[in-house]
């Protein structure tokens, strides 16, 4: 029951658009399908907790200046690297409170600006509760060897986000990782869709509709920005650029908490109607504002 659950959500998340089924319907019905799943597994499971897609930024350091960027690197002054070692850390402490991640990302910023990356990949594929493994830049930096070769591990996808002219070795780059026997994938601008979401003033809306809202987010992918998970990058990042930082949008790894209020505090988060971060983003709502892909400021 559990793989067919699985395959459910990744049907939806990863497949809907290629088969047809229109954006905004897809949307609706993917946040209230996954939250569904993760109640099945955690009440009827003995407290499986499930992550469909968690995100883990390893530095605020960009060589892009993208104007609409969703985790807004842009706007940090003074961008940095996340330390090796507390990231470590925290991966050990997520993967030991949860039973499964779909998908484990590491990315930025730049991914390739971090000199430290390989560890962290290396922590990933050795978890068993971790199914498939990203990385992801922007084209603009030819991996080292030495990360090309652990990137050629089966449980990996190498994503390169190609924003034209601005990811100059993206082509040579693919053909690195098809000789290597990297499994690489190109996004290409036609293949994205950017949107706006609107700055980060309060919007003042009724718990009535901020659940309408979040319903129609789609938010399913978990941002695990310094040993917190977050439930969605605007409010991570948010939250580090004057926005508030609700307790309700997160949960905490960083410190001393057992594992079974760990889990249990995930599963919540998973059930979340809404989050503070909702008041502060125009997501899920009528309000967006589609964007050229990656317009530089």
């Amino acid at each position: 029951m559990k793989n067919a659950l699985m395959k459910l959500v990744y049907y939806l998340a990863e497949k809907g658009k290629m088969i047809g089924i229109n954006r905004g319907r897809l949307k609706a019905m993917l946040y209230p399908a996954y939250r569904f799943v993760c109640y099945v597994f955690y009440v009827m499971g003995g407290g499986y907790v499930y992550l469909y897609h968690v995100e883990m930024p390893v530095t605020q350091r960009c060589n892009l200046r993208c104007k609409h960027c969703i985790f807004m690197m842009p706007y940090f002054k003074h961008p940095a690297d996340y330390p090796v070692e507390d990231l470590l850390r925290y991966m050990d402490k997520l993967f030991d409170a949860v039973d499964s991640i779909q998908i484990f990302r590491l990315l930025g910023g730049e991914t390739f600006l971090y000199k430290d990356l390989n560890p962290l990949i290396e922590k990933a594929l050795a978890s068993p509760k971790v199914k498939t493994v990203e990385v992801v830049s922007n084209g603009t930096i030819i991996p080292p060897q030495d990360t090309i070769e652990l990137m050629k591990n089966p449980r990996l996808i190498f994503q390169i986000s190609h924003y034209g002219k601005y990811s100059r070795h993206a082509e040579e780059i693919k053909a690195i990782c098809d000789e290597a026997g990297v499994k690489c994938v190109v996004r290409y601008p036609q293949d994205k869709t950017w949107s706006y979401f609107g700055d980060l003033h309060f919007r003042g809306r009724s718990d009535k509709e901020l659940r309408k809202q979040l319903k129609n987010c789609a938010s399913i992918c978990r941002n695990f920005l310094d040993g917190r998970l977050y439930f969605c990058p605007r409010a991570s990042f948010g939250s580090k650029l004057g926005m508030p930082d609700n307790p309700n949008d997160f949960v905490d790894l960083t410190g001393d908490t057992d594992r079974k209020t760990l889990k249990r505090q995930i599963f919540e988060l998973n059930q979340r109607r809404f989050i503070a971060a909702c008041n502060y983003c125009d997501e899920g709502t009528g309000a967006v504002e589609s964007v050229p892909v990656a317009e530089q400021m």
